[in-house]
């Protein structure tokens, strides 16, 4: 048993932390909405509202919230969750976002004594609840080690990159050639339709044959193109710009890919 606290119970986090829970662990799940820690309390977590109390007892903090700036609103600061850590705790980071921000608090953590790791993920809420949800830890190897013992509860793959950091850089790129894969699918149904072909028929037997994707397999499954940008789309919007925000400040070309994501039929909106 390990003493957790896990901060963005959401629709990915939901599932992590019961699943923790379910495994065995303790488990502190901040939440500012009421709802929320009363679904908690009744699975047998420890709930609250404040993160200074979440994080005090906590061995390793587990934090699943959406962009940047969430992370860095409730790791630092005075009532952050660094600031009030126990001395050799770790914060795990399953934010998609730049490896410049988990190194900022990285920096800021390690006059207390505070490990980081980053760990994304790649995949949905069905896999987090079928323990098959694929995790990349970056960080110090004894740190990676740590967490990967309690992201097992829901993970499987757990693949360490290497060195903080190095996990969301792995992240981003998979998103950015996920994204430009949409869009190749897009402009095939595109071209599929102009040729007499529905999205049914055309993903059906491409899925069989040489030009199979796992994005193809999802417009099979879901029916067309537009209904993954619709479900996806914001989510794509937003590590789409942290891409090009790493690739612009570290002067990195995105190439074709790039291209390809920009210029595509698909569009990706912001919530």
């Amino acid at each position: 048993m390990t003493r957790l606290a896990f901060v963005g119970a959401g629709q990915m986090g939901a599932p992590m932390a019961e699943r923790l829970l379910a495994a065995g662990h303790h488990v502190t799940v901040f939440a500012r909405r009421p709802e929320v820690r009363e679904h908690f309390d009744r699975a047998g977590a420890t709930t609250t509202d404040s993160l200074r109390d979440s994080a005090r007892a906590a061995e390793i903090v587990l934090v699943c919230v959406y962009s940047d700036a969430q992370l860095e609103e409730v790791a630092l600061g005075d009532d952050g969750l660094v600031a009030n850590m126990a001395r050799g705790a770790v914060l795990a980071s399953h934010t998609t976002g730049s490896p410049a921000t988990v190194r900022r608090i990285a920096d800021a953590a390690a006059p207390r004594d505070v490990s980081i790791v980053d760990a994304p993920f790649s995949g949905s809420a069905e896999q987090v609840a079928n323990g098959t949800l694929t995790v990349m830890l970056g960080g110090a190897t004894h740190d990676v080690e740590r967490v990967r013992t309690v992201v097992g509860a829901y993970a499987n793959p757990i693949l360490a990159i290497g060195a903080l950091g190095s996990a969301l850089v792995v992240k981003l790129v998979n998103n950015a050639l996920f994204a430009a894969n949409i869009q190749l699918v897009a402009q095939a149904e595109q071209i599929a339709r102009a040729l007499g072909v529905d999205t049914p028929t055309l993903a059906s037997v491409i899925q069989q044959s040489s030009g199979a994707s796992y994005v193809m397999g999802l417009v099979t499954f879901m029916g067309s193109i537009d209904r993954l940008v619709e479900s996806a789309g914001h989510y794509m919007r937003k590590d789409i710009d942290v891409v090009r925000e790493v690739a612009d400040d570290l002067g990195v070309d995105l190439g074709i890919i790039g291209r390809v994501v920009d210029d595509g039929p698909a569009t990706f909106t912001a919530r």
